[in-house]
């Protein structure tokens, strides 16, 4: 009996067009009976990972993938994707090889990881995000505080000071950043990174770009955990002076995952003066303490309402209990921040308040060289005298 000669003509071009197209859109991906536990970051990092189609020298369909950066659940994932794409179109028994990309990003390889141990004595790893100078973190241990406005505008600020600037929004369950600076649309793939937008001259990632803004979220904290590290390290954020983490809420998961990993430039609190809020910003400055996370102060925001008819101020949330609390932690102010109509108006439209002039724009604007001046000391030590002379007081 003799042997089948092999098929070794050229896969239609249509097919492979097509098969090409399918996957950087991801359609190829999308199946109702996925198990793989993959999330919609995964999704989009394993697109445009195609090298390549042809024919072996069997005859059988031979894709070559690049696997640069993948795990061994997103290749199997991938796998799995792309032979149910051949056996749909009648080509049966496809090859799936997987190989390096000779390219190299331009940022180069990832920094080596430095060991230290945590709060609980256990053996860590911190490792920075290629090509990022510092990295800064807004959090606040109450939600409703305006800590998203506080992190959006300290970014705009930082990039319209002329600093290289980007914008984690960490906040997976309610991401706000896309709407603070008024960027919409999917953030795209390279050399299997992500792509980040861009909005009034900051890089943006944000999870509010891989979801719908009606449809939630509903992870366990692990699979938030894994998704924090994936922005971290599978964004293509370029050359960064700053990039700003805005945190969600509280002191779970997420804030444990970026200290433990990331190493932090420092960390802004952000709060309301009233009792019921600062009994929470407790919380966090007592965490951020135990994870060895300098603070390089508190924001007030929301510290007082004046009206615009009559032009008197009222604390609204309250005034003493502030002080006290900067008192006792030991911490510097570094704004006070009004509630004004016209911060939450061009919160809304996407258009950050700090990018405008008058007096709404000022205590952002003040931030933005507070900020600076802290981080410039803490490169420079011997700057820290003159560093801590120009901070706010109130």
């Amino acid at each position: 009996m003799s042997t089948p000669t092999p098929d070794n003509s050229p896969l239609p071009s249509e097919f492979v067009a097509a098969l090409t197209r399918e996957a950087r859109a991801g359609l190829i991906f999308a199946s109702r009976h996925d198990d793989s536990g993959l999330n919609s970051l995964d999704h989009q990092i394993i697109r445009s990972r195609i090298l390549g189609v042809t024919r072996s020298g069997n005859g059988q369909p031979l894709v070559k993938v690049d696997s640069t950066g993948l795990g061994i659940d997103q290749k199997l994932f991938l796998e799995r994707a792309l032979l149910r794409h051949f056996d749909a179109h009648e080509f049966p028994e496809a090859l799936i090889y997987f190989q390096k990309a000779s390219s190299v990003s331009a940022t180069g390889a990832a920094p080596a990881p430095v060991k230290r141990k945590n709060p609980y004595g256990l053996t860590i790893e911190t490792r920075a995000i290629p090509g990022v100078k510092s990295v800064i973190v807004v959090a606040s241990g109450k939600g409703g505080v305006g800590k998203s406005t506080v992190a959006t505008n300290l970014a705009a600020g930082l990039a319209a000071s002329g600093l290289k600037t980007g914008l984690m929004d960490c906040d997976i369950y309610g991401p706000s950043s896309p709407t603070m600076l008024g960027v919409s649309g999917s953030m795209g793939v390279d050399k299997g990174k992500l792509v980040p937008l861009e909005g009034h001259g900051v890089k943006v990632v944000s999870f509010g770009f891989l979801s719908d803004v009606k449809t939630p979220v509903i992870w366990r904290g692990p699979m938030v955990a894994k998704a924090i590290q994936q922005l971290c390290y599978d964004v293509n954020w370029g050359d960064l002076d700053i990039l700003v983490l805005d945190l969600p809420p509280g002191t779970g998961d997420v804030q444990l995952t970026l200290a433990e990993r990331l190493p932090i430039t420092g960390s802004v609190i952000v709060t309301t003066p009233q009792d019921i809020a600062l009994i929470d910003a407790h919380k966090a400055v007592s965490m951020f303490e135990k994870l060895d996370v300098p603070i390089l102060g508190v924001v007030e925001n929301m510290s007082h309402y004046t009206c615009t008819a009559c032009g008197h101020q009222e604390h609204i949330f309250g005034s003493e209990s502030f002080a006290d609390f900067l008192k006792s932690r030991k911490l510097s102010l570094l704004a006070r921040i009004p509630l004004t109509k016209k911060i939450r108006e061009l919160s809304d439209s996407g258009s950050p308040v700090v990018l405008t002039g008058g007096d709404d724009a000022k205590p952002y604007k003040d931030l933005v060289s507070v900020v600076t001046t802290k981080i410039s000391a803490r490169k420079d030590p011997g700057d820290s005298v003159a560093a801590e002379a120009k901070e706010l007081h109130s």
